[in-house]
Formats: C-alpha cells, structure tokens, sequence
C-alpha cells in the first residue's frame, strides 16, 4: 500500500500551520468585535486564545499518537462508532454552510467599500465565480490557491503592521478595558463563538502527522510555533481595530482604516487584494468541501445524486455546495440572518467540533493527566455553548437531522 511521503520537518510544518489558520475570516472578525463587545474586544480575544489552550493541546496529544489522514472525523469513529462519525460529519458541514458563505460576505463588503453598491450582490458574483473556476479547471483553482494562500499569509502581516503604524499616532477611539461585573462577562461570552471562528484550522494536524518525517518530536513544535505567531498576529489586528474609529465599516474594517490614512487609492489597492484573496480562499474551500459531500454520498449519509462524476469530478456536489452557500447569502440579505450570527454558528459548531476532540482524548487516553487534560477541553466547550441562548439549537438540529439519517440508513440495510 502506498504511503504517504515524509517531508514535513519542525519549520516545514510550522509555515503549513500559519498558512492554514490564517484565513480571510480576520479581515473582518476584529472589525465585528468591536461592533459587538466596544471596549472589551481585545480582552475577549485574550479570553477566547486562552480558553482554545488546552483544546489546542488535546490535538497536539492526538496527533502525535495517531499517524494518518484520517483526521477528526475518524478518531470520532474509532472512539465512539459510526454515529459518532455521521454526527461530527455534519456538524462540520453545518459549521461550513454558515461560515464560507460569511468569508463570501466579507468580499462583498471590502468590494462595496472600495467601489459602492451591494455587497451581497458581490458576495454571490464571487460564489459564482468560485463554482466557475472549479468547473473549468479544479487544477487551475489548486494551483491559484496554493500561490495565493501565501500571499494571504503576507497580506495580513503587512496589513496588520501597517494600520498597527497607522493608528498609533491618533487618539484611540475604544479605550481598552476589562470586564467588571457579570453582565460585561456575558457580553464577552456570548461573542466568544463568533471570535472562535479565527481560531480553527490546528485540527488539521490531526490528519496529516503521516507527513512529518518524526511527528513525535516535530509536530508539537511546529504546532506551538504556528499558534504563538497567530495569537500575535490576530491580537495586532485586534488592538488595530478597537483603536481605530471604524465608523460603520466592521465589517470593512481594514479598507476603513486605510481609507481614513491614506485615502481612496488605498482603499482601493486593500480592497482588490482582499476580494482576490477571499476568492482565492473559497475555491479551495469549495473544491475541499465538496469531496467531503460527495464522500458522504458515497457512504449514503447524503443524497445518492451526489455521488455522480463529470469528467471523474464530483461536479454535482460542487454545484449543490454553491446554490446552498448562495441561498445562505440571499437570507442574510432580506434581514434573516447577519455576517457576526452567521461567524457565531460556525465558531460554534466548530468550538462542538473541538469537545468532541477532548472526547475522544477522554476515551483513548493514556493516564491521568491526559483525562484531566480532555475534561478541561470539554468542559470548557460545553460551558461556553450552554451559555449561548437559542443559538444552540442549531447543533441540536444538526444531531436530530444525523440521529435520522443513521437510523435510516440503518433500516435500509436491514431490508432483507
């Protein structure tokens, strides 16, 4: 059986890391803080880096002691069964039917700051031109996205530093401030998920420790050297944005600041590198998510339609994937949703994501530090979802829809 190649060492993996966490999402989750929390945005993003700590861990404990590709999802499955595996599935594909059509509103305000008109008119002409270019060419997108994810990686730090540089100099207009009574606590709490949604991505090095030539010694490096330049990077931004008099541009609030210094040929020059960027980032994510469907197809968790190739390209799944994210868009664009709820039940699925992480550490633990390790991950997971309100009848929604499909899926085969 071929395997796959060991090329990863220490520095390798930490640039993969950096370049997979740092995602287009913070071009606009600063900006929605402080439109959310005022003056206690830079300390939640404290709050939020502080409490993904131990969870960040946990995938650090997982991956070294599990070499493979298989991921979350399989260890969800090794631990506790098929169900399990059905459930972590779609709690995934709920978080990315919320939070990919989000990064596609984030394009649309950066092109409606810099140019006028309707940003989700141009959130759905850049879905429209994601399901384009995978259509065309799913090679061309691979290659566009493996230049342009490091560009976004270069992007963001300069971008940061700049408007860093560019703030510094003008009275701050949200003075920085911590928490002091129960009601800010909960203000902060309930921004956490949205916040969280900047914090994903590490997970992926629980699927691809096959790749370091000694995972045991260098992954954990490379994992811990990617989380401290990200934590650095997205607090930067974060101080940026309470700093800055944004106006009503949160959700632009980089092009906002930009514009304010340097003017409208700035403005300009951050908006095209933006949208081209989050565009960029999309055809990835749609081209990634739509295997994941047609996968689920094959295992007859989602519709058998999907499962259809065109040209040995899961075209169907794609095409499905996109007139869903775009619908997504439409609603938020008749008031029935909104970019920081939208962000928020993403973070959230992912932040359920996570506790079945520290679940599973639980379960396939070697001692007890690890349990207490696993208890601290869930427990923090748990805490911060039961505290969400009605938003978190999202996820529950999601594990009535895979309690129906398992056992529908289950009826059939016992058909005789």
């Amino acid at each position: 059986m071929a395997e796959l190649q060991k090329t990863l060492t220490a520095w390798r993996g930490a640039a993969l890391f950096i370049n997979i966490v740092l995602g287009a999402g913070l071009l606009v989750l600063p900006g929605l803080t402080v439109q959310r929390v005022g003056d206690l945005s830079l300390v939640s993003w404290i709050i939020c880096a502080v409490l993904t700590t131990p969870l960040f861990v946990i995938f650090i404990i997982l991956g070294c002691r599990h070499h493979g590709p298989g991921g979350l999802a399989a260890y969800v499955q090794q631990a506790y069964g098929r169900f399990a595996y059905v459930v972590a599935s779609l709690m995934f594909l709920g978080a990315v039917v919320l939070g990919l059509p989000a990064i596609a509103l984030t394009g649309g305000y950066y092109a409606s700051t810099t140019f006028g008109g309707s940003a989700h008119i141009y959130g759905l002409l850049i879905m429209g031109a994601v399901l384009l270019l995978n259509l065309q060419s799913v090679e061309a997108a691979g290659k566009l996205n493996q230049v342009l994810s490091w560009v976004l990686v270069v992007f963001l730090t300069g971008l940061a530093l700049l408007s860093l540089y560019l703030v510094s100099s003008e009275p701050a207009y949200h003075a920085i401030a911590a928490p002091s009574s129960l009601d800010e606590f909960r203000t902060i709490w309930l921004a956490v998920p949205m916040i969280f949604f900047a914090f994903t991505g590490w997970e992926v090095g629980a699927s691809i420790t096959g790749e370091f030539k000694n995972p045991r010694k260098d992954l954990p490096i490379a994992m811990w050297i990617s989380f401290f330049v990200a934590i650095a990077l997205y607090l930067i931004m974060a101080y940026v944005a309470q700093r800055a008099n944004l106006q009503n541009g949160y959700a632009a609030p980089f092009a906002t600041i930009i514009n304010n210094h340097l003017g409208a040929y700035g403005s300009v020059i951050v908006g095209l590198i933006a949208i081209t960027l989050i565009f960029a980032n999309l055809s990835a994510a749609g081209w990634g998510v739509s295997r994941m469907v047609y996968s689920l197809a094959q295992e007859g968790v989602a519709p058998s339609y999907l499962v259809n190739l065109t040209k040995g390209q899961p075209y169907h799944a794609l095409i499905t994937i996109v007139l869903i994210f775009s619908t997504v868009i439409v609603f938020d664009w008749i008031g029935f949703l909104g970019i920081d709820n939208l962000l928020k039940l993403a973070g959230q699925n992912f932040l359920i994501l996570y506790g079945f992480s520290a679940l599973v550490l639980f379960k396939l633990a070697q001692g007890m530090a690890e349990k207490m390790i696993a208890c601290l991950g869930a427990g923090v997971c748990l805490i911060i979802v039961l505290l969400q309100g009605l938003s978190v009848i999202y996820p529950i929604l999601i594990v009535a829809v895979s309690i129906f499909l398992y056992s529908w899926k289950n009826e059939i085969k016992s058909v005789p």
